[in-house]
């Protein structure tokens, strides 16, 4: 794609956040406070009781066609409550603040889910549905040692020996989030956020620094903008061979878990020699990244790139040349292209159904415009879909990494910023990323008192609900194949 055909594109895509803005305020004016713009991010607060008419109309009015409810976010201990409405159609995200107009009464959750589905049918999924551990006990699976199903337990209720309703309950990977992320540090808070993505932290890190950058306006050098990427695509390889080893492991091919394993392990000693770590990076910074990446280091990454390519081809035969394997997963767990939408998944669990949505491609997003890359498609948006979606990506991902070595610019990597002078005035800025399993996005809220809350979004509890429904009507026998393929992980915090 040419640059004016890409800034043709960005063009409209802005045009459609402005129309929005402007909408909002013709017909909500007396409803709403002030509208922050963040480009592919709308922001803005409502009262409680306004919130049936205004989401009557972000989901019917023509103007605004925002069908999709992409999360609920709530702190009983804050009084928090933020709903996250998505249109594929203009790639704009609404979050709505909720506020309660008796400032010392707390919402109630199920009344606020009780308004929202009304509107948008799978609401409920967001509310706290442990009581159907008591009514899906027909087969209960708890918490296994493959890295996909070891954050949650399946509770199943059958009809003779096919799935009639499936909850997933991820108790076990809760903890109280106010403890971690109501603080005055932003080097301390880079070092925690990792635990939002334990497979691909480097995310989240990502994500929270390009928050506070955009807050204060910061450009950032492009050499430490080419390491970001690189980083970010080695992560992306790391979680996806995590993924196919967990699968093999379900689907019990010890020879493609074997050889799933020596090349993530070759992946992961890259990322330890850059970050000085193989799972919690610690690497990003306000204004760049901490390190500059040797040149030794990166002939090493140019090397191995070919014999990662031949590798993983080898492994996807060895996937697709199995018979037995190719019956557990071909019409297994369907998500057809509508249902993905409406239930708001992204990332590869969306693109296996047929949905071209990449944020890479979407939006100006770091420098991913600068380099040619496709954005895979599955078919049927099945299991083997799901599984044959992540080789695909990893072959762009090896893409992109090579073109970014291949075009480093020399430079600085950092600003010679210190976090304990940034003049941190009282704002609200959201932050999105492409992380490997989906969109992850940060509503960040700078205090008075200087506090920086965090409020993460990720798509964690979209492909959970989306796992429920591909269920049902299948074979126990194809319970844990299904499950494993929507590559569920630790959820994000409560």
């Amino acid at each position: 794609m040419s640059k004016e055909i890409k800034d043709k594109k960005e063009e409209i895509l802005g045009s459609f956040a402005e129309n929005t803005e402007k909408n909002l305020n013709f017909y909500f004016g007396n409803k709403i406070d002030i509208i922050y713009n963040f480009g592919k991010d709308i922001f803005f607060e409502l009262n409680y009781e306004d919130l049936p008419d205004v989401l009557e109309s972000l989901k019917n009015n023509p103007d605004f066609n925002f069908d999709v409810l992409s999360s609920i976010k709530y702190r009983k201990s804050s009084n928090f409550l933020l709903i996250v409405l998505f249109s594929y159609e203009k790639s704009i995200t609404l979050n709505i603040k909720i506020r309660n107009s008796v400032s010392y009464l707390n919402f109630d959750l199920n009344d606020a889910i009780g308004l929202l589905k009304k509107i948008f049918k799978f609401s409920p999924y967001y509310s706290n549905r442990d009581y159907i551990k008591d009514i899906n006990n027909d087969l209960i699976v708890f918490s296994q040692i493959p890295e996909t199903l070891d954050t949650f337990d399946l509770y199943v209720s059958l009809n003779k020996d096919l799935i009639k309703n499936a909850y997933i309950c991820d108790e076990i990977s809760r903890y109280n989030a106010d403890i971690v992320f109501n603080c005055k540090e932003i080097n301390k808070i880079i070092s925690m956020v990792n635990n939002l993505d334990y497979k691909a932290g480097i995310y989240p890190e990502l994500c929270f620094c390009l928050g506070i950058e955009n807050l204060l306006q910061i450009k950032l050098p492009k050499r430490a903008v080419y390491i970001r990427m690189l980083l970010c695509e080695l992560f992306r390889l790391a979680c996806h061979l995590s993924y196919i080893i967990s699968m093999s492991m379900i689907l019990k091919n010890m020879t493609i878990f074997n050889y799933t394993l020596m090349e993530r392990e070759k992946v992961l000693n890259v990322i330890e020699i850059i970050t000085g770590s193989r799972i919690i990076p610690n690497f990003i910074r306000i204004g760049g990244v901490s390190k500059d990446i040797e040149e030794s280091t990166l002939d090493l990454l140019y090397k191995l790139i070919p014999q990662l390519y031949k590798n993983l081809r080898k492994i996807e035969d060895l996937f697709s040349s199995d018979v037995v394997v190719l019956e557990r997963l071909r019409n297994k767990g369907i998500i057809d292209n509508k249902k993905a939408k409406t239930i708001g998944l992204t990332g590869p669990n969306l693109r296996a159904s047929g949905i071209r949505f990449d944020l890479r491609k979407s939006d100006n997003y770091l420098l991913y415009r600068d380099f040619a890359f496709t954005v895979p498609l599955g078919r049927s948006g099945d299991s083997l879909d799901r599984i044959f979606i992540r080789f695909k990506e990893m072959y762009q991902s090896l893409k992109i990494i090579s073109a970014v070595i291949g075009t480093m610019p020399l430079g600085a990597v950092g600003k010679m910023i210190n976090p304990e002078n940034l003049d941190l005035i009282p704002s609200k800025v959201i932050s999105t990323v492409e992380c490997p399993h989906g969109i992850f996005k940060m509503f960040i809220e700078i205090r008075e008192n200087k506090d920086i809350q965090i409020i993460p979004i990720g798509p964690t509890k979209n492909n959970m609900i989306a796992c429920e429904m591909a269920l049902i009507g299948f074979s126990a026998d194809d319970l844990l194949p299904v499950v494993s393929s929507f590559g569920i992980e630790s959820p994000e915090m409560y």
